[in-house]
Protein backbone atom coordinates (compact mmCIF):
# COMPACT_ATOMS: atom_id res chain seq x y z
CA UNK A 1 0.00 0.00 0.00
CA UNK A 2 1.61 3.24 -1.18
CA UNK A 3 2.22 5.78 1.40
CA UNK A 4 1.58 9.83 0.17
CA UNK A 5 2.84 13.09 1.10
CA UNK A 6 0.37 15.89 -0.05
CA UNK A 7 1.44 18.94 -0.44
CA UNK A 8 -1.26 21.95 -0.30
CA UNK A 9 -3.43 24.21 0.70
CA UNK A 10 -6.08 22.69 3.15
CA UNK A 11 -8.76 22.92 0.90
CA UNK A 12 -7.03 21.22 -1.74
CA UNK A 13 -5.93 18.31 0.06
CA UNK A 14 -9.22 17.82 1.34
CA UNK A 15 -10.62 17.37 -1.80
CA UNK A 16 -7.52 14.89 -2.87
CA UNK A 17 -8.66 12.91 0.41
CA UNK A 18 -12.80 12.48 -0.41
CA UNK A 19 -12.03 9.02 -2.20
CA UNK A 20 -9.85 7.48 0.48
CA UNK A 21 -11.64 5.42 3.21
CA UNK A 22 -10.99 4.99 6.83
CA UNK A 23 -9.17 7.83 7.59
CA UNK A 24 -8.20 8.13 11.14
CA UNK A 25 -6.96 11.58 11.64
CA UNK A 26 -4.17 13.44 13.77
CA UNK A 27 -4.72 17.45 13.03
CA UNK A 28 -6.07 20.38 14.08
CA UNK A 29 -10.00 20.85 13.88
CA UNK A 30 -12.04 19.06 11.80
CA UNK A 31 -12.34 17.43 8.68
CA UNK A 32 -15.28 15.73 6.25
CA UNK A 33 -15.33 12.08 5.56
CA UNK A 34 -12.64 11.11 8.40
CA UNK A 35 -13.84 7.70 10.90
CA UNK A 36 -11.88 9.98 13.66
CA UNK A 37 -10.01 12.87 14.36
CA UNK A 38 -8.02 13.69 17.32
CA UNK A 39 -6.08 17.30 18.15
CA UNK A 40 -2.47 16.97 18.17
CA UNK A 41 -2.16 18.51 21.51
CA UNK A 42 -4.48 15.67 23.27
CA UNK A 43 -1.79 13.66 23.74
CA UNK A 44 -3.88 10.51 25.78
CA UNK A 45 -5.98 9.75 22.26
CA UNK A 46 -2.84 10.67 19.76
CA UNK A 47 -0.80 8.32 21.77
CA UNK A 48 -3.67 5.42 21.66
CA UNK A 49 -4.53 6.33 18.34
CA UNK A 50 -0.39 5.67 17.36
CA UNK A 51 -0.21 2.43 19.52
CA UNK A 52 -3.12 1.08 17.53
CA UNK A 53 -1.60 1.40 13.75
CA UNK A 54 1.70 0.02 15.25
CA UNK A 55 -0.28 -3.03 16.08
CA UNK A 56 -1.65 -3.59 12.87
CA UNK A 57 -4.62 -0.94 13.21
CA UNK A 58 -7.44 -2.66 10.77
CA UNK A 59 -6.65 -4.00 7.36
CA UNK A 60 -7.36 -1.19 5.25
CA UNK A 61 -6.90 2.23 7.85
CA UNK A 62 -5.43 5.43 6.67
CA UNK A 63 -3.52 7.22 9.60
CA UNK A 64 -3.63 10.64 8.42
CA UNK A 65 -0.98 13.74 9.54
CA UNK A 66 -2.62 16.80 8.93
CA UNK A 67 0.23 19.17 8.74
CA UNK A 68 3.15 17.85 9.48
CA UNK A 69 4.98 20.65 10.79
CA UNK A 70 2.77 21.77 13.56
CA UNK A 71 1.62 17.88 14.47
CA UNK A 72 5.44 17.37 14.28
CA UNK A 73 6.30 20.03 16.91
CA UNK A 74 3.64 19.27 19.57
CA UNK A 75 5.28 15.71 19.45
CA UNK A 76 8.73 15.69 18.44
CA UNK A 77 8.43 11.77 18.69
CA UNK A 78 5.99 11.68 15.74
CA UNK A 79 8.71 10.85 13.55
CA UNK A 80 10.07 7.86 14.54
CA UNK A 81 6.48 6.22 15.17
CA UNK A 82 5.39 7.21 11.89
CA UNK A 83 8.28 6.01 10.50
CA UNK A 84 8.14 2.80 11.91
CA UNK A 85 4.22 2.25 11.41
CA UNK A 86 5.24 3.18 7.44
CA UNK A 87 7.96 0.36 7.28
CA UNK A 88 6.31 -2.54 9.69
CA UNK A 89 2.57 -1.88 8.58
CA UNK A 90 1.79 -3.94 5.63
CA UNK A 91 -1.81 -3.91 5.52
CA UNK A 92 -2.17 -0.06 6.63
CA UNK A 93 -1.50 3.23 4.75
CA UNK A 94 0.06 6.29 5.99
CA UNK A 95 -0.98 10.05 4.64
CA UNK A 96 1.11 13.27 5.57
CA UNK A 97 0.17 16.76 4.68
CA UNK A 98 1.89 19.75 4.19
CA UNK A 99 2.11 23.29 3.07
CA UNK A 100 5.81 22.53 1.13
CA UNK A 101 8.22 20.11 0.03
CA UNK A 102 11.08 20.77 2.64
CA UNK A 103 8.51 20.84 6.02
CA UNK A 104 8.29 16.66 4.99
CA UNK A 105 9.36 13.56 7.29
CA UNK A 106 12.64 12.42 6.81
CA UNK A 107 13.29 8.67 5.52
CA UNK A 108 10.07 8.03 5.58
CA UNK A 109 9.00 6.22 2.28
CA UNK A 110 6.37 8.45 0.90
CA UNK A 111 5.49 9.18 -2.74
CA UNK A 112 4.71 13.18 -2.73
CA UNK A 113 2.57 14.36 -5.22
CA UNK A 114 2.42 18.23 -5.61
CA UNK A 115 -1.27 19.05 -5.45
CA UNK A 116 -0.57 23.19 -5.55
CA UNK A 117 2.54 24.91 -7.54
CA UNK A 118 2.58 27.84 -4.56
CA UNK A 119 3.50 24.74 -2.26
CA UNK A 120 6.38 23.30 -4.55
CA UNK A 121 8.20 27.03 -3.61
CA UNK A 122 6.95 26.86 0.09
CA UNK A 123 5.14 29.97 -0.36
CA UNK A 124 1.20 29.84 0.61
CA UNK A 125 -0.17 33.01 -1.15
CA UNK A 126 1.97 35.13 -4.26
CA UNK A 127 2.94 38.69 -3.29
CA UNK A 128 5.93 39.93 -5.00
CA UNK A 129 7.68 41.41 -1.73
CA UNK A 130 7.73 37.85 0.08
CA UNK A 131 8.16 35.46 -3.26
CA UNK A 132 10.68 37.13 -4.84
CA UNK A 133 13.58 36.32 -3.05
CA UNK A 134 15.51 33.95 -5.16
CA UNK A 135 19.17 34.11 -5.89
CA UNK A 136 19.82 31.93 -9.37
CA UNK A 137 20.77 29.12 -7.83
CA UNK A 138 18.12 26.75 -8.21
CA UNK A 139 14.27 25.76 -8.79
CA UNK A 140 12.19 22.68 -7.98
CA UNK A 141 10.13 22.06 -10.92
CA UNK A 142 8.15 18.52 -9.48
CA UNK A 143 8.60 15.32 -8.05
CA UNK A 144 10.92 12.90 -9.44
CA UNK A 145 10.85 8.88 -8.71
CA UNK A 146 13.47 9.88 -5.44
CA UNK A 147 11.40 12.80 -5.05
CA UNK A 148 11.36 16.48 -5.27
CA UNK A 149 13.24 17.70 -8.46
CA UNK A 150 15.61 20.76 -7.97
CA UNK A 151 17.38 21.99 -10.91
CA UNK A 152 20.35 23.79 -10.55
CA UNK A 153 21.08 26.90 -12.66
CA UNK A 154 24.46 27.30 -12.26
CA UNK A 155 27.94 24.90 -11.88
CA UNK A 156 31.35 25.46 -10.89
CA UNK A 157 33.61 25.54 -14.26
CA UNK A 158 36.93 24.08 -13.41
CA UNK A 159 36.14 23.79 -9.65
CA UNK A 160 37.25 28.01 -9.15
CA UNK A 161 34.31 30.48 -10.63
CA UNK A 162 30.29 30.17 -10.92
CA UNK A 163 28.76 30.33 -14.82
CA UNK A 164 25.52 29.37 -15.79
CA UNK A 165 24.04 26.43 -16.76
CA UNK A 166 22.50 25.19 -19.80
CA UNK A 167 19.46 23.13 -19.99
CA UNK A 168 17.62 20.97 -21.84
CA UNK A 169 14.07 19.98 -20.46
CA UNK A 170 12.03 16.26 -21.49
CA UNK A 171 8.51 17.64 -21.87
CA UNK A 172 6.96 20.70 -22.54
CA UNK A 173 5.09 20.28 -18.81
CA UNK A 174 8.38 20.64 -16.73
CA UNK A 175 9.65 23.61 -19.40
CA UNK A 176 6.63 25.36 -18.04
CA UNK A 177 6.83 24.25 -14.54
CA UNK A 178 10.62 25.52 -14.36
CA UNK A 179 10.30 28.63 -16.33
CA UNK A 180 7.25 29.82 -13.71
CA UNK A 181 9.13 28.70 -11.01
CA UNK A 182 11.80 31.31 -11.79
CA UNK A 183 9.17 34.09 -12.22
CA UNK A 184 7.47 32.95 -9.15
CA UNK A 185 11.10 33.49 -6.91
CA UNK A 186 13.07 36.04 -8.87
CA UNK A 187 12.18 39.16 -9.86
CA UNK A 188 12.84 40.73 -13.26
CA UNK A 189 15.43 42.41 -11.74
CA UNK A 190 17.47 39.49 -11.62
CA UNK A 191 16.23 37.69 -14.82
CA UNK A 192 14.42 38.15 -17.98
CA UNK A 193 12.81 35.53 -20.23
CA UNK A 194 12.81 35.08 -24.53
CA UNK A 195 10.38 32.50 -25.54
CA UNK A 196 11.29 31.31 -29.02
CA UNK A 197 8.61 28.96 -30.20
CA UNK A 198 9.56 27.31 -33.68
CA UNK A 199 5.78 26.62 -34.33
CA UNK A 200 3.69 28.76 -31.79
CA UNK A 201 2.97 25.21 -29.89
CA UNK A 202 1.24 27.48 -27.25
CA UNK A 203 3.51 25.58 -24.60
CA UNK A 204 4.27 29.59 -23.32
CA UNK A 205 0.72 30.24 -23.10
CA UNK A 206 0.26 32.12 -20.17
CA UNK A 207 4.08 32.83 -19.08
CA UNK A 208 4.52 35.45 -22.18
CA UNK A 209 2.32 37.67 -19.72
CA UNK A 210 4.92 37.91 -17.03
CA UNK A 211 6.65 41.25 -16.30
CA UNK A 212 10.16 39.19 -16.80
CA UNK A 213 9.43 38.35 -20.56
CA UNK A 214 11.12 40.70 -23.21
CA UNK A 215 10.28 39.33 -26.01
CA UNK A 216 7.87 36.35 -27.29
CA UNK A 217 8.89 34.75 -30.89
CA UNK A 218 5.58 32.66 -32.62
CA UNK A 219 6.58 30.89 -35.75
CA UNK A 220 10.52 31.21 -35.08
CA UNK A 221 11.10 28.56 -37.77
CA UNK A 222 9.69 30.92 -40.53
CA UNK A 223 12.45 33.67 -39.78
CA UNK A 224 15.47 32.54 -37.80
CA UNK A 225 18.04 35.22 -39.24
CA UNK A 226 15.96 37.92 -37.47
CA UNK A 227 15.72 36.17 -34.35
CA UNK A 228 18.87 35.70 -34.38
CA UNK A 229 20.47 38.91 -35.27
CA UNK A 230 18.59 40.32 -31.92
CA UNK A 231 19.68 37.75 -29.72
CA UNK A 232 23.56 38.29 -30.79
CA UNK A 233 23.07 41.78 -30.78
CA UNK A 234 22.05 41.47 -26.95
CA UNK A 235 24.75 39.65 -26.34
CA UNK A 236 27.63 42.14 -27.78
CA UNK A 237 25.75 44.65 -25.44
CA UNK A 238 26.10 42.68 -22.43
CA UNK A 239 29.59 41.56 -23.05
CA UNK A 240 30.63 44.95 -23.54
CA UNK A 241 28.99 46.19 -20.09
CA UNK A 242 30.55 43.55 -18.25
CA UNK A 243 34.03 44.30 -19.95
CA UNK A 244 37.25 41.96 -19.28
CA UNK A 245 37.09 41.99 -15.31
CA UNK A 246 34.29 40.59 -13.68
CA UNK A 247 31.61 37.89 -15.07
CA UNK A 248 28.07 38.49 -14.92
CA UNK A 249 28.15 36.78 -11.15
CA UNK A 250 30.46 39.67 -9.94
CA UNK A 251 27.61 42.46 -9.88
CA UNK A 252 25.12 40.56 -7.53
CA UNK A 253 25.70 43.00 -5.20
CA UNK A 254 24.61 46.49 -4.72
CA UNK A 255 25.58 47.94 -8.61
CA UNK A 256 23.92 45.05 -10.39
CA UNK A 257 23.23 46.68 -13.41
CA UNK A 258 22.42 43.20 -15.60
CA UNK A 259 19.47 39.91 -14.86
CA UNK A 260 20.20 36.89 -16.12
CA UNK A 261 18.55 36.16 -19.51
CA UNK A 262 17.18 32.97 -20.19
CA UNK A 263 16.58 31.69 -23.99
CA UNK A 264 13.49 28.99 -23.60
CA UNK A 265 13.64 27.02 -27.18
CA UNK A 266 10.37 24.76 -27.97
CA UNK A 267 11.09 23.20 -31.15
CA UNK A 268 14.94 23.71 -30.85
CA UNK A 269 15.27 20.37 -33.42
CA UNK A 270 13.57 22.40 -36.38
CA UNK A 271 15.99 25.32 -35.10
CA UNK A 272 19.41 23.70 -34.42
CA UNK A 273 20.27 24.23 -38.45
CA UNK A 274 19.42 27.29 -38.85
CA UNK A 275 21.20 30.93 -38.41
CA UNK A 276 19.42 30.71 -34.91
CA UNK A 277 20.66 27.30 -34.14
CA UNK A 278 24.29 29.17 -34.97
CA UNK A 279 23.59 32.11 -32.96
CA UNK A 280 22.56 30.22 -30.19
CA UNK A 281 25.77 27.75 -29.94
CA UNK A 282 27.81 31.07 -30.17
CA UNK A 283 25.88 32.36 -26.93
CA UNK A 284 25.87 29.52 -25.05
CA UNK A 285 29.64 29.76 -25.42
CA UNK A 286 29.68 33.61 -23.80
CA UNK A 287 27.83 32.03 -20.30
CA UNK A 288 29.69 32.97 -17.66
CA UNK A 289 30.30 36.58 -19.48
CA UNK A 290 26.75 37.96 -20.69
CA UNK A 291 24.37 36.11 -18.44
CA UNK A 292 22.32 34.09 -21.28
CA UNK A 293 21.39 30.87 -20.78
CA UNK A 294 19.67 28.15 -23.03
CA UNK A 295 16.78 25.66 -21.83
CA UNK A 296 15.81 23.80 -24.88
CA UNK A 297 13.31 20.87 -25.30
CA UNK A 298 14.96 18.16 -26.66
CA UNK A 299 18.85 16.77 -25.98
CA UNK A 300 21.89 18.23 -27.34
CA UNK A 301 25.22 18.70 -26.97
CA UNK A 302 24.87 22.46 -25.52
CA UNK A 303 22.62 21.47 -22.44
CA UNK A 304 25.39 20.51 -19.94
CA UNK A 305 22.43 19.78 -17.59
CA UNK A 306 19.45 17.29 -18.23
CA UNK A 307 16.53 17.92 -16.30
CA UNK A 308 14.72 14.39 -15.45
CA UNK A 309 11.55 13.18 -15.79
CA UNK A 310 8.87 14.74 -13.14
CA UNK A 311 5.43 14.87 -12.08
CA UNK A 312 4.83 18.87 -12.05
CA UNK A 313 2.38 20.66 -9.60
CA UNK A 314 -1.50 19.35 -10.62
CA UNK A 315 -2.44 23.32 -11.22
CA UNK A 316 0.39 24.33 -13.16
CA UNK A 317 -1.74 25.60 -16.09
CA UNK A 318 -3.83 27.36 -13.28
CA UNK A 319 -1.03 29.02 -12.11
CA UNK A 320 0.29 30.02 -15.32
CA UNK A 321 -2.63 32.05 -15.65
CA UNK A 322 -3.18 33.58 -12.60
CA UNK A 323 0.64 34.19 -11.32
CA UNK A 324 1.34 36.47 -14.45
CA UNK A 325 -0.91 38.78 -13.58
CA UNK A 326 -0.80 38.83 -10.23
CA UNK A 327 2.88 40.19 -11.19
CA UNK A 328 1.49 43.45 -12.48
CA UNK A 329 -0.28 44.40 -9.40
CA UNK A 330 1.20 47.02 -7.20
CA UNK A 331 1.72 46.34 -4.12
CA UNK A 332 1.61 48.64 -1.02
CA UNK A 333 4.66 50.36 0.38
CA UNK A 334 5.47 48.85 3.81
CA UNK A 335 6.04 50.62 7.19
CA UNK A 336 9.18 51.48 8.65
CA UNK A 337 9.31 48.72 10.99
CA UNK A 338 7.91 46.16 8.45
CA UNK A 339 10.31 46.87 5.90
CA UNK A 340 13.49 46.84 8.96
CA UNK A 341 11.61 43.65 10.07
CA UNK A 342 11.44 44.30 13.63
CA UNK A 343 9.03 46.19 15.94
CA UNK A 344 11.31 48.13 17.79
CA UNK A 345 15.45 49.38 17.38
CA UNK A 346 17.19 46.54 17.76
CA UNK A 347 20.80 47.18 18.63
CA UNK A 348 22.89 43.84 18.84
CA UNK A 349 25.78 42.48 17.10
CA UNK A 350 25.53 41.45 13.22
CA UNK A 351 28.34 39.57 10.81
CA UNK A 352 30.63 42.24 9.60
CA UNK A 353 28.80 42.11 6.02
CA UNK A 354 25.86 43.35 7.80
CA UNK A 355 26.93 46.12 9.67
CA UNK A 356 26.23 49.41 8.60
CA UNK A 357 23.98 48.16 6.17
CA UNK A 358 20.22 49.07 6.30
CA UNK A 359 17.00 49.31 3.87
CA UNK A 360 15.69 52.49 2.76
CA UNK A 361 12.89 51.57 1.14
CA UNK A 362 11.61 49.27 -1.62
CA UNK A 363 11.66 49.42 -5.53
CA UNK A 364 8.67 48.76 -7.67
CA UNK A 365 9.23 44.99 -7.49
CA UNK A 366 8.78 45.17 -3.17
CA UNK A 367 12.21 44.22 -3.09
CA UNK A 368 14.66 46.03 -0.37
CA UNK A 369 16.74 48.59 -1.28
CA UNK A 370 19.66 48.84 0.95
CA UNK A 371 22.92 51.49 2.15
CA UNK A 372 25.69 50.35 3.50
CA UNK A 373 28.31 52.81 4.73
CA UNK A 374 30.77 50.56 4.67
CA UNK A 375 33.41 51.37 2.06
CA UNK A 376 33.60 49.88 -1.08
CA UNK A 377 37.21 48.88 -0.98
CA UNK A 378 37.37 47.50 2.63
CA UNK A 379 34.43 45.85 3.18
CA UNK A 380 32.42 45.52 0.13
CA UNK A 381 29.80 48.22 1.23
CA UNK A 382 28.56 51.21 -1.18
CA UNK A 383 30.22 54.00 0.73
CA UNK A 384 32.30 56.00 2.33
CA UNK A 385 29.86 58.97 1.27
CA UNK A 386 26.63 59.81 0.05
CA UNK A 387 24.49 62.51 -1.30
CA UNK A 388 20.78 63.35 -0.80
CA UNK A 389 19.51 65.09 -3.72
CA UNK A 390 16.37 67.07 -3.94
CA UNK A 391 14.58 69.92 -3.94
CA UNK A 392 14.16 71.98 -0.19
CA UNK A 393 10.74 69.98 0.32
CA UNK A 394 11.61 66.84 -0.18
CA UNK A 395 15.44 66.44 1.31
CA UNK A 396 14.38 65.16 4.41
CA UNK A 397 12.05 62.07 3.24
CA UNK A 398 15.73 61.17 1.58
CA UNK A 399 17.95 61.90 5.07
CA UNK A 400 15.35 60.03 7.01
CA UNK A 401 15.19 57.16 4.90
CA UNK A 402 19.06 56.73 5.52
CA UNK A 403 19.67 58.07 9.11
CA UNK A 404 16.66 55.91 10.99
CA UNK A 405 17.69 52.82 9.60
CA UNK A 406 21.18 52.98 10.88
CA UNK A 407 20.11 54.28 14.09
CA UNK A 408 17.43 51.13 14.47
CA UNK A 409 20.24 48.56 14.05
CA UNK A 410 23.17 50.73 15.77
CA UNK A 411 23.73 51.60 19.36
CA UNK A 412 25.44 54.83 19.90
CA UNK A 413 28.48 52.54 20.89
CA UNK A 414 28.86 51.69 17.31
CA UNK A 415 27.51 54.93 15.36
CA UNK A 416 27.77 58.70 15.89
CA UNK A 417 26.33 61.35 14.19
CA UNK A 418 26.64 64.99 13.88
CA UNK A 419 24.05 66.72 11.85
CA UNK A 420 24.86 70.48 10.09
CA UNK A 421 21.56 72.02 9.39
CA UNK A 422 23.81 75.36 7.17
CA UNK A 423 20.06 76.97 5.81
CA UNK A 424 18.53 76.75 9.64
CA UNK A 425 15.36 74.71 7.90
CA UNK A 426 14.93 71.89 10.40
CA UNK A 427 15.77 69.38 8.13
CA UNK A 428 16.91 67.29 10.82
CA UNK A 429 14.23 67.71 13.20
CA UNK A 430 13.40 64.63 15.22
CA UNK A 431 16.41 63.01 14.44
CA UNK A 432 18.46 65.40 16.89
CA UNK A 433 16.48 63.46 19.57
CA UNK A 434 18.64 60.07 19.47
CA UNK A 435 21.23 59.38 21.67
CA UNK A 436 23.66 59.04 18.69
CA UNK A 437 24.00 62.65 18.28
CA UNK A 438 26.60 64.62 19.06
CA UNK A 439 25.35 68.09 19.81
CA UNK A 440 27.28 71.43 20.03
CA UNK A 441 30.49 72.33 18.12
CA UNK A 442 32.25 69.43 16.61
CA UNK A 443 35.42 69.78 15.52
CA UNK A 444 35.62 67.05 12.57
CA UNK A 445 39.43 67.58 12.03
CA UNK A 446 40.21 67.09 15.51
CA UNK A 447 37.93 64.10 15.77
CA UNK A 448 40.00 63.04 12.22
CA UNK A 449 43.27 63.68 14.28
CA UNK A 450 42.19 61.87 16.92
CA UNK A 451 41.14 58.89 15.44
CA UNK A 452 44.33 58.58 13.53
CA UNK A 453 46.39 59.10 16.76
CA UNK A 454 44.30 55.94 18.32
CA UNK A 455 45.00 53.42 15.41
CA UNK A 456 48.62 54.56 15.40
CA UNK A 457 49.32 54.14 18.86
CA UNK A 458 47.45 50.40 18.60
CA UNK A 459 48.93 49.83 15.33
CA UNK A 460 45.61 48.97 12.95
CA UNK A 461 45.78 49.71 9.43
CA UNK A 462 42.12 50.27 9.54
CA UNK A 463 39.09 50.95 12.15
CA UNK A 464 38.49 47.45 11.05
CA UNK A 465 41.84 46.24 12.53
CA UNK A 466 40.70 48.35 15.29
CA UNK A 467 36.60 46.95 16.11
CA UNK A 468 38.61 43.34 15.36
CA UNK A 469 40.85 43.13 17.95
CA UNK A 470 38.62 44.01 20.81
CA UNK A 471 38.42 47.74 20.80
CA UNK A 472 35.23 50.18 20.79
CA UNK A 473 35.31 53.06 18.31
CA UNK A 474 31.69 54.12 16.70
CA UNK A 475 31.79 54.86 13.06
CA UNK A 476 31.24 58.83 12.72
CA UNK A 477 28.27 59.97 10.53
CA UNK A 478 28.25 63.46 9.44
CA UNK A 479 25.06 64.88 7.71
CA UNK A 480 25.53 68.39 5.72
CA UNK A 481 22.44 69.88 4.49
CA UNK A 482 23.13 72.68 1.99
CA UNK A 483 26.35 71.99 1.39
CA UNK A 484 26.73 74.30 -1.64
CA UNK A 485 25.83 77.06 0.35
CA UNK A 486 28.05 76.22 3.45
CA UNK A 487 30.96 76.10 1.00
CA UNK A 488 30.10 79.66 -1.03
CA UNK A 489 30.29 81.14 2.20
CA UNK A 490 32.75 79.26 4.57
CA UNK A 491 35.52 78.03 1.69
CA UNK A 492 37.61 76.45 4.31
CA UNK A 493 35.28 73.90 5.15
CA UNK A 494 36.45 72.44 1.85
CA UNK A 495 39.41 71.09 3.87
CA UNK A 496 37.63 69.14 6.22
CA UNK A 497 35.10 67.78 3.55
CA UNK A 498 38.23 67.26 1.04
CA UNK A 499 39.91 65.07 4.10
CA UNK A 500 37.14 62.93 5.18
CA UNK A 501 36.36 62.08 2.09
CA UNK A 502 40.08 60.89 1.36
CA UNK A 503 40.62 59.07 4.61
CA UNK A 504 37.05 58.21 5.98
CA UNK A 505 36.84 55.05 5.00
CA UNK A 506 40.35 54.06 6.96
CA UNK A 507 39.21 55.93 10.17
CA UNK A 508 35.24 55.62 10.28
CA UNK A 509 33.81 59.17 9.03
CA UNK A 510 31.57 59.24 6.35
CA UNK A 511 30.23 62.13 4.96
CA UNK A 512 26.16 62.24 4.01
CA UNK A 513 26.08 65.52 2.15
CA UNK A 514 22.13 66.73 0.97
CA UNK A 515 20.98 69.66 -1.47
CA UNK A 516 19.89 70.72 -5.12
CA UNK A 517 22.75 69.21 -7.00
CA UNK A 518 25.09 66.82 -6.58
CA UNK A 519 28.45 67.29 -4.82
CA UNK A 520 31.51 65.64 -6.19
CA UNK A 521 31.91 63.44 -3.08
CA UNK A 522 29.54 60.99 -2.84
CA UNK A 523 29.87 56.74 -3.37
CA UNK A 524 26.19 56.20 -3.40
CA UNK A 525 23.18 58.37 -3.77
CA UNK A 526 19.52 58.81 -3.17
CA UNK A 527 17.60 61.42 -5.34
CA UNK A 528 14.42 62.92 -6.17
CA UNK A 529 13.69 62.68 -10.00
CA UNK A 530 10.44 63.41 -11.77
CA UNK A 531 9.38 60.01 -11.65
CA UNK A 532 10.05 59.58 -7.63
CA UNK A 533 13.00 58.76 -5.88
CA UNK A 534 15.56 56.64 -6.98
CA UNK A 535 19.47 55.03 -5.60
CA UNK A 536 22.26 55.38 -8.13
CA UNK A 537 25.36 53.35 -7.36
CA UNK A 538 27.95 53.01 -10.08
CA UNK A 539 25.83 52.64 -13.24
CA UNK A 540 22.97 51.02 -10.95
CA UNK A 541 19.71 53.09 -10.75
CA UNK A 542 16.74 51.55 -8.53
CA UNK A 543 13.58 53.04 -7.91
CA UNK A 544 12.62 53.65 -4.07
CA UNK A 545 9.40 54.04 -2.24
CA UNK A 546 10.22 54.80 1.21
CA UNK A 547 8.29 53.57 4.38
CA UNK A 548 4.80 55.71 4.64
CA UNK A 549 5.27 56.58 8.22
CA UNK A 550 8.56 57.75 8.48
CA UNK A 551 7.33 61.51 9.74
CA UNK A 552 5.95 59.89 12.72
CA UNK A 553 8.93 57.15 13.36
CA UNK A 554 11.42 60.37 12.74
CA UNK A 555 9.66 61.56 16.47
CA UNK A 556 9.01 58.44 18.24
CA UNK A 557 11.56 56.20 17.30
CA UNK A 558 14.50 58.69 18.77
CA UNK A 559 12.93 59.34 21.63
CA UNK A 560 12.16 55.40 22.44
CA UNK A 561 15.76 55.01 22.05
CA UNK A 562 16.80 58.05 24.07
CA UNK A 563 14.60 56.52 27.11
CA UNK A 564 16.45 52.79 26.79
Amino acid sequence: MNHLALIGPADVVARRLAGINGIYRIGRGEMAGVAVSFDPGDERRRQNLLAWFERGAEPGATLLVDDWKYCSDTDPGLADTVRWIAAASWNVRVVVTARAVDELPERVPLRVEVLDFLSLHGLRRFSKAAAWTGRWWKVPVGVGADGPLVVELTHFADGKWRTGSHLSVPTPEVLRSLVLGLMTTHSPKLFQAVFIDAQDSGVFDGLANAPHVVAHHRWAARDPQRIAELLTAESERRLDVVGNTWTIFDHRGFDQVLPQLLVCVNGFADLAHTELGTALMALARDVGKSGVQLVVDSPHEVADLRVGECEVPANLDDAAVELPALMHEEEPAPDFFTLHETPRHLWRSRPVKLQYRAAVGVDEFGQRVEVDLKSQHLQDGMGPHGEITAPDDRRAEGIRAVVLGQLLRHSPDELQVVLVDFRGTGVFAGLDGAPHVRHGIVDLLEDHALRTRTLADARHRTIWDHRAAGHVLPELLVCVDGVHGLLAERPEFEEVLRTLAAEGRTYGQHLLLSDTTPSTYGSYRLECTEQGWVRRIGRSVEKVVFPTDLDDVVWSLPIQMASS
